[in-house]
């Protein structure tokens, strides 16, 4: 026999303030890219955050029947990850990405943009390989 209505937990306040928060964190996760590298050490903070705040939120909504919610939140945890890898690869990679963004403003044609690129490209294979990683070459 399925559960009544009056079985079914209801989401309390406390359990949709923590949706909202992880929902509000996630989007300004997920704009931090497109705002470019300056903005991107701010992934630093914000996905401890939005993790922190996806955890309460799971906490909350546990024996609720929202498991479209609760995938959700669980991607969202997954993105806030790959979010502080990207803000701590920004933070090893800070002085290549700040030449790469200084020479894109300088470039005029796209040849010149071409060059930059090859020239971070270069830039931080010469800083994998002073850590001792080395990365095959390609064809």
């Amino acid at each position: 026999m399925p559960p009544m209505p009056a079985d079914v937990p209801e989401a309390g306040a406390g359990a949709r303030r923590a949706v909202q928060w992880s929902l509000l964190l996630l989007a300004a996760l997920l704009l931090v890219p497109m705002l470019g590298p300056s903005w991107g050490l701010s992934a630093l903070v914000l996905a401890p955050a939005a993790a922190t705040a996806m955890i309460v939120a799971l906490v909350k909504l546990r024996g609720a029947p929202l498991k479209a919610l609760k995938l959700m939140l669980w991607i969202g945890l997954g993105v806030a990850v790959l979010a502080l890898f990207y803000g701590l690869g920004l933070v090893i990679l800070h002085d290549q990405v700040t030449a790469l963004e200084e020479c894109q403003d300088r470039a005029i044609t796209n040849t010149a943009r071409e060059q930059c690129l090859l020239d971070y490209e270069q830039a931080y294979l010469d800083l994998l390989e002073d850590w001792g990683v080395s990365v095959p070459s390609q064809p």
